[in-house]
């Protein structure tokens, strides 16, 4: 074989050849460089050419990029490539055929390349997900020539859309066909607003006169412009989901008698993913029980119906026909109506929010405290409140517009507000009185349009130019005050004064009896070691990751908790190794000054504070979410309504207890194994996407946890 000295060397003999065959030949001619630093820098500045060469469709220089790059060290090439997502049809124009000549390349060259098995299989998943590609560029064309014609009126009708399916709560109907609007929940019908609006962005400038108009025909009908347009752009959103799934988390895809199939790895991860978002809905049910009751505080939406009731209302919305038939707001600038807005008494819908948020807090919950730079949650709350309460006239308005085609038509063109900026900043001025407040409120929540990802729940705030054009229900019932820690990355900003989490968890091993310490630093095995948590009882050692990351509604942010948990996987694989050796433990204690000896019962865990991944295992580290952790630290009991069951061994807690719930036959384990296999089928034209996913059948859940626990 022939060395050559450099990877540009490799790339200028590959380009000679006409084909991915002839290149792999001459491959299998060369030897392999040797790794060095050198060679790993300059793997990864080839890997990061290749999007170019994909966008411009370079097919040659795209090919002989890859090969030399998965060629020269392919555990690093094809990490890259995943990390980064650069085999993305929907990133290129949905060109998959190119995408899927590289995969294939690189995956018939298998034999000449260095790299773990799950960089092939992941190639394997990229191959398939290509099959998909044709299809989902016909949707995509298919939102251009809808909007193309539309430029003038399509954005704010699409606002009023998605705005009357948030104000009306409608519900998804999983059992009607993917094809069908209704059958998508009002997250979907955001998402693929957003999309909309991003694929708008491209094809068209954004101007101040963007949103004038409504099409108020084109959303009545059989056979309605709208809705073949979100059927459209919800069905390829689920196609962007599986790319993201792919690329940044434990999923793979496969081809199968023609189907796409989106599975995890391994079955308990999406199981877990699925108990986490129901254990996550079942807390804030829990909590919203105490909402009820004789003094329970008004909705927004009641609040608006006494108000009409005593005619304090009626003036504050009038009817106009010029320059087209709508109901305008006029809301007086006078101080007891804006004192509704100051407030820091909270209307039901903002304790409703709250709750959600208060499911994954640790310790005491207060609203005031900052999430933001000049920003608390309840300054959010107050931008929810007035936009709830602007929708809601609006809609107490119309609800009393007998003919139906008026009233549907009144919908569209009375209830988007179109706002010049300098009004809208008077509008925040009045209720906080702080300019940085109300200019930081502002930045959070307009929509950067130059960003990659459009999300119309985290920036609500649709910026033309010199006026905002807000779908005031969406904003309303969004998560703002998550939605704005997440897509702003403020999480640090938020725990900036300590991890609760991690407080609460220490507090909980300590009343348990154990000796605890946390972010305890040690040098062992020549390694700077870093321990979020070390405990010991009764002759055990355990060793815990916490990871503090908020609950992901989106695969996109599922995958901040996914690289979370990844990282206290690789942590604790090296802790565990290091501190299962009897005379690295001996130093750990002397370090701590526990008078313990060394023993060989060892165990790790990777502790979460939300729910996701709750019961899954990485490398053999358990993943446990922390209120259940806690939980089994103090009390050992679950259910509730006089039907609590203890899963203690027994009426006090032991040690055994809690390597019990680490191990195979944890609760967490029983929870999963309720879950029932479902598949969610989506028609993308000529091909379909299926993802493999689970249900919870809460009679077996029921029986299982009776069979395996007695009565408390």
């Amino acid at each position: 074989m022939a060395p050559l000295h450099s990877l540009q060397t490799i790339v200028a003999t590959l380009l000679a050849k006409r084909s991915p065959a002839a290149m792999i030949a001459v491959l299998k001619q060369l030897d392999r460089p040797q790794p060095s630093a050198t060679l790993d820098r300059d793997v990864k500045a080839l890997v990061d050419a290749l999007p170019a060469h994909l966008e411009a469709d370079r097919k040659s220089e795209a090919l002989a990029t890859a090969l030399a790059a998965v060629f020269a060290d392919g555990d690093v090439a094809i990490s890259r490539m995943r990390r980064k997502g650069m085999l993305r049809a929907s990133k290129y124009d949905y060109r998959g055929q190119l995408i899927a000549n590289i995969a294939r390349a690189a995956l018939d060259m298998r034999p000449l390349v260095m790299a773990r098995d799950e960089r092939f299989d992941y190639l394997t998943s990229i191959l398939a997900l290509t099959k998909l590609a044709p299809s989902a560029k016909s949707l995509y064309d298919r939102i251009v020539k809808i909007l193309e014609t539309r430029e003038d009126i399509a954005l704010k009708t699409v606002l009023a859309v998605v705005n009357s399916r948030f104000y009306n709560h409608s519900l998804s109907d999983m059992s009607l066909s993917s094809l069908k609007m209704d059958r998508y929940s009002i997250e979907d019908l955001s998402d693929a607003a957003s999309l909309i609006f991003m694929i708008y962005g491209r094809i068209f400038p954004i101007h101040d006169h963007c949103c004038n108009h409504i099409d108020a025909k084109g959303v009545t009908g059989a056979t309605s412009s709208y809705e073949r347009l979100f059927v459209a752009a919800v069905r390829l959103t689920k196609f962007k989901d599986a790319e993201e799934m792919i690329d940044g988390l434990p999923f793979q895809a496969r081809v199968d008698r023609g189907v796409v199939r989106v599975a995890s790895v391994d079955p308990d991860i999406e199981k877990s993913i699925r108990l986490g978002y129901i254990q996550g809905q079942n807390q804030v049910a829990i909590r919203a029980r105490h909402l009820n009751g004789a003094s329970a505080a008004l909705s927004v939406r009641n609040f608006i119906e006494k108000g009409f009731e005593r005619g304090a209302f009626d003036r504050l919305v009038e009817l106009v026909d010029f320059p087209v038939r709508r109901f305008r707001l006029f809301l007086p600038t006078a101080p007891q109506i804006f004192q509704i807005f100051r407030t820091d008494e909270l209307f039901r819908d903002e304790l409703e929010s709250l709750l959600v948020i208060d499911a994954d807090v640790y310790g005491d919950h207060d609203p005031n405290e900052q999430i933001a730079p000049h920003v608390t949650m309840m300054d959010l709350l107050k931008v929810q409140r007035y936009f709830n309460f602007i929708s809601c006239l609006y809609q107490r308005k119309l609800e009393a517009v007998s003919e139906e085609a008026d009233r549907a038509y009144l919908t569209f063109t009375s209830t988007i507000p179109v706002v010049p900026h300098d009004r809208f900043f008077e509008q925040m001025q009045l209720i906080f009185a702080d300019e940085a407040t109300s200019r930081a409120i502002i930045d959070l929540l307009a929509l950067k349009w130059e960003a990659p990802h459009l999300d119309l729940q985290y920036t609500p705030l649709v910026d033309l130019g010199s006026y905002y054009v807000i779908a005031p229900h969406v904003l309303a019932a969004s998560n703002l005050a998550r939605n704005v820690t997440v897509s702003n990355k403020l999480r640090s900003f938020a725990l900036a004064l300590g991890d609760p989490m991690m407080k609460a968890v220490i507090e909980a091993f300590a009343s348990a009896g154990f000796k605890v310490r946390s972010d305890f630093k040690i040098r062992a095995g020549g390694k700077s070691v870093e321990l979020d948590i070390v405990a010991w009882r009764d002759n055990a050692l355990f060793l815990f990751e916490c990871k503090n990351a908020y609950h992901p509604c989106s695969p996109h942010e599922m995958r901040n908790s996914f690289d979370a948990i990844r990282e206290g996987r690789d942590q604790l694989d090296v802790r565990g190794e290091l501190f299962r050796q009897a005379h690295h433990q001996a130093g750990l204690f002397a370090k701590l000054g526990w008078d313990v000896p060394p023993t060989d019962q060892v165990h790790t865990g990777i502790i979460i504070a939300n729910r996701i991944f709750h019961g899954a295992r990485f490398n053999g580290h358990p993943v446990r979410q922390a209120h259940e952790l806690i939980n089994v630290l103090r009390n050992g009991t679950m259910g509730g309504d006089g039907h609590d069951l203890r899963f203690w061994a027994n009426t006090e807690f032991s040690t055994g207890d809690l390597t019990t719930y680490l191990g195979a036959d944890s609760v967490a384990a029983k929870q999963l194994a309720a879950l029932e296999p479902v598949r969610l089928e989506f028609d993308l034209g000529a091909k379909r996407l299926v993802f493999d996913s689970y249900a919870l059948d809460p009679e077996r859940l029921i029986a299982i946890m009776s069979e395996s626990y007695g009565k408390a």
